[in-house]
């Protein structure tokens, strides 16, 4: 399972007065590229965020808008129950992404495709777990829908929102095979959160090996006495070092640790957590419990996580209308000199100074 995109879009209510010509034509458009490049082409496209932000705004979605993600995947889900392609959506927000097990499986059933219905269902679960739980962004996940193809490609898309921030962020996955180190492909954002909780990270390795060492070989009171530990040593600083950025960052409110574990829940994930993965997909394991042990793992034996925010900017150099940042004309003139540089070759210090410049610019630009 590879995560191969992220979005980040404004909040917005109310309602879609169009939702009826959505459906209408988002089945039609549905129904011709399945027909000229097949069910797996449009499933994989969906896993795209530049694919869906466009399809949404030709089915009439403002195209920065959190909605882009909620109204037109429902509203290509209910196209796809009543056409024959080959291709289901399952899932939604609130009561939906609840049931979406039960919808997955009579989903698969109308594709004769029940041999997936297993790995699918992990799929499901473990990437709400990741995007959750193990990837601490500050956006809590609301929205998750599954698509699937009678071939065999399926697609996750998942968003969270921050609610003080008024934003929304969507992850897109690919449900390939299963890694939960850094499965993401690529991740757009319009901007960075200052700190992160990033348990995904290759910078994580030791850490995530860490707290289940320490899950595996302390007492529920040794761990209960360890996250105490840890509160007092950050009550007295509040501060975390960044030695990978040779920084110091304050922690956020929402990414302090917790006074104290579930017991009931630490016993269980004892018993049961073999690896980070089935300590994400163990029932009871939620974000608090992940960043206890993870700051165990750090100021009491020394494994420090990643701290840094995987999102690249989405916008090289601002937009006109100033979300998320106003054009840097400078940038640009530097960016564009750059090029120049290295195309003409004008002298090889020159040339070299302009390369580390444009390593920098392509990898913004996913080229």
């Amino acid at each position: 399972m590879r995560r191969v995109g992220r979005a980040e879009l404004y909040l917005v209510e109310g309602g879609v007065p169009h939702y009826g010509e959505m459906v209408m034509l988002g089945g039609e458009i549905t129904r011709l590229i399945v027909k000229d490049f097949g069910a797996n082409f449009f499933v994989e496209r969906l896993a795209d965020p530049y694919w869906l932000s466009c399809l949404s705004c030709v089915l009439g979605f403002e195209w920065d808008t959190s909605g882009q993600t909620t109204v037109t995947l429902m509203a290509l889900k209910e196209a796809l129950s009543n056409r024959s392609l080959g291709v289901g959506i399952a899932g939604g927000k609130g009561r939906l992404m609840i049931r979406v097990r039960d919808e997955i499986r009579q989903m698969l059933g109308k594709l004769g495709r029940t041999d997936m219905a297993e790995p699918l269902e992990r799929a499901s679960a473990l990437s709400c777990k990741i995007d959750n739980n193990a990837l601490q962004d500050s956006y809590n996940v609301y929205f998750h829908a599954v698509a699937v193809s009678a071939d065999g490609s399926s697609a996750v898309i998942n968003q969270g929102m921050n609610t003080d921030l008024r934003l929304a962020r969507r992850y897109q996955w690919l449900c390939s095979e299963i890694d939960v180190e850094e499965p993401h492909n690529a991740i757009s954002s319009a901007q960075k959160e200052q700190v992160v909780l990033d348990l995904t990270s290759k910078e994580s390795r030791q850490c995530r090996a860490c707290m289940l060492d320490i899950l595996g070989d302390t007492p529920i009171q040794g761990l209960q006495s360890d996250l105490e530990r840890a509160g007092v040593i950050l009550s007295g600083q509040a501060t975390l070092d960044a030695e990978s950025q040779s920084q110091v960052f304050k922690i956020p409110p929402h990414l302090r640790p917790p006074k104290r574990f579930n017991e009931k829940i630490i016993r269980k994930a004892k018993q049961h957590a073999e690896d980070f993965e089935s300590l994400l997909l163990h029932g009871g394991v939620g974000p608090s419990t992940l960043r206890g042990l993870a700051y165990i793992s750090e100021l009491v034996y020394g494994a420090a996580p990643s701290w840094r925010d995987p999102a690249r900017f989405a916008f090289a150099f601002g937009t006109k209308s100033g979300k998320p940042f106003m054009v840097e004309r400078r940038a640009m003139r530097e960016a564009a000199e750059t090029l120049r540089i290295v195309v003409e070759g004008s002298s090889s210090e020159a040339s070299r100074l302009a390369l580390r410049r444009l390593s920098g610019l392509l990898e913004l630009l996913e080229v």
